[in-house]
């Protein structure tokens, strides 16, 4: 089922004495992901794939595929590409 473009806009309130947030900070925040969701995110959208991602958070192959479902839930993506658009779409993308 193809869901219709709704307008939609957000609005970003910062602290200017507050300490920066890394893109994986604000990526976990604006999708309520834990941690280890967000890195795990971050590095699928630097074009990691699910072994690199394992071994980055030391984890097993099983559990990075875990995540990469309930990230796919939380963020309403089916696809590693859609997962990586909606982080690019948020100015959150970053090539480290």
């Amino acid at each position: 089922m193809v869901r219709p473009a709704i307008p939609a806009a957000i609005v970003f309130v910062a602290d200017p004495d507050s300490a920066p947030q890394t893109a994986q900070d604000q990526l976990s925040n604006l999708c309520r992901l834990t941690a280890a969701a967000a890195a795990a995110a971050m590095a699928i959208a630097r074009g990691e794939g699910l072994q690199m991602v394992a071994d980055e958070l030391e984890i097993s192959p099983g559990t990075a595929r875990t995540q990469l479902q309930h990230l796919s839930e939380k963020t309403e993506t089916r696809r590693q590409a859609e997962l990586v658009r909606l982080i690019a779409a948020c100015g959150l993308y970053d090539r480290q």
